[in-house]
């Protein structure tokens, strides 16, 4: 009996134990979360790895629709690529990567999170089908009224205008200027290029397929045209670096342009765009911003999150008066707001010590405040077109200044010390019959 007894003692302190250990499970105190992430983050072909290549070689990773699009120079053998692929922590893929693949078809790799569920990407694997010359004419031949001067007939391609070429591969086009109305999808598949300025054509079009120079473009000119829409698929280019789309047709800047996140230069001036997105505002890289003209009438506060920016254009916008925002980003060597209906130099200028140049041209000053006689290291202080009637004696104090500008004035004569700033190599432009006291 006694025995039984201790039985059934011990039976319900197990029980209680176990009902002790469930209850601490529901309460979420011992429950230990797997990871559920599952991801390809990075899916390249590493030179190191592929002796069919020169550089390596990125994806584009749709992740809505789980596809990846690898575009591969011409000629480039696909039946034994081995890709280096970048998961999500603790994920894992199914099919192992470290082994040599033929992607002559689309395949489907799996990825395994650390809770047991799967997510399955495509890659798919395009190579160039056109050679470098081959391209170049479909340019020269859907552009019929074009000025490339380029004489087809020579398979030296390194000698037709505008083309840069280093190793055999074409590195830049720089085809200003040329006539041209129609930018061929085909143009895209110029793999290694780099820089591709068309400035001043007449192209209102860009081609979906510019996600295909995603690998390697830095630098796209395609100011002064007639682009009234950029396209989603342009925001694949992340390795951009510079980008002119000046005096265009656009009306709206995607909020994708955040995707650009190498962006160190950006002209985006004489748009009727009216409005930025705030998403413009996260280009953490940006040193320079040229949004003159894009009838704006105010600028963003986040425009202080641009902790890089030294060089910032934002004239021809009625805006009234210098925003106080725009005086908190010390960072600045050059500020232009020419032409912006500007009455008054505010005394928080001085918080941009580091300015070389302020361009307030073409506005309604009737007096510099004297505290820009402080902002030591100006070398270009332009005031043109204003009605200025009086210069203040602190401006001699800018004896860094190359160029001061205030012609086209109510002025009728400098104090001497300000004049004396020629004897330090400053050249004063200023109108005939004003003379020095």
């Amino acid at each position: 009996m006694k025995g039984l007894l201790t039985y059934k003692n011990l039976l319900l302190v197990m029980c209680s134990l176990i009902i002790f250990s469930c209850s601490k499970e529901i309460d979420g105190s011992d429950v230990i979360l797997l990871n559920n992430e599952k991801e390809i983050l990075e899916f390249t072909f590493l030179s190191s790895d592929n002796e069919e290549l020169e550089i390596d070689v990125s994806a584009r990773i749709d992740q809505n629709d789980k596809i990846i699009s690898v575009v591969l120079p011409y000629g480039t053998p696909v039946r034994a690529l081995k890709p280096n692929i970048k998961v999500s922590e603790s994920a894992s893929i199914i099919q192992g990567t470290d082994i040599f693949v033929d992607f002559s078809d689309p395949l489907n790799y799996s990825v395994i999170a650390e809770d047991g569920t799967t997510s399955d990407y495509t890659v798919r694997v395009r190579v160039v089908a056109s050679t470098d010359q081959e391209i170049l004419l479909t340019i020269f031949n859907q552009n019929p009224d074009n000025t490339l001067g380029w004489d087809i007939t020579s398979d030296n391609v390194s000698a037709w205008e505008g083309i840069v070429v280093i190793d055999e591969k074409i590195i830049g086009l720089e085809l200003d200027e040329k006539g041209l109305t129609i930018l061929p999808p085909e143009i895209c598949d110029l793999f290694y290029l780099k820089t591709l300025s068309l400035e001043g054509n007449m192209i209102t079009e860009i081609p979906r397929q510019i996600e295909d120079l995603s690998n390697n473009l830095r630098v796209l000119n395609l100011g002064g045209n007639q682009i009234e829409i950029i396209p989603g698929e342009f925001f694949s280019l992340e390795k951009l670096t510079d980008l002119r789309m000046y005096t265009n047709m656009l009306v709206d800047i995607p909020a994708d342009i955040n995707k650009l996140t190498e962006l160190r230069y950006l002209s985006l001036s004489n748009n009727a765009l009216q409005t930025l997105p705030s998403e413009l505002f996260e280009l953490s890289e940006l040193n320079t911003l040229f949004i003159n003209n894009i009838e704006l009438l105010e600028v963003p506060q986040e425009i202080t999150n641009l902790s890089k920016l030294t060089s910032l254009g934002i004239s021809s916008n009625q805006l009234g008066s210098v925003p106080d925002h725009v005086l908190e980003i010390e960072t600045l060597t050059r500020l232009d707001i020419y032409n912006a209906g500007i009455s008054t130099i505010p005394s928080g200028i001085t918080k941009l010590s580091n300015l070389r140049r302020l361009q307030l041209s073409g506005n309604n000053l009737v007096d510099i405040n004297e505290n820009v006689g402080d902002l030591f290291l100006l070398e270009n202080l332009l005031l043109k077109t204003n009605m200025i009637e009086e210069i203040p004696v602190k401006l001699s104090n800018l004896i860094n200044l190359q160029v001061l500008d205030i012609s086209e004035n109510n002025i009728f004569s400098m104090p001497n010390a300000v004049c004396d700033l020629v004897n330090t190599g400053t050249e004063i432009v200023i109108d005939a019959g004003v003379g020095c006291m």
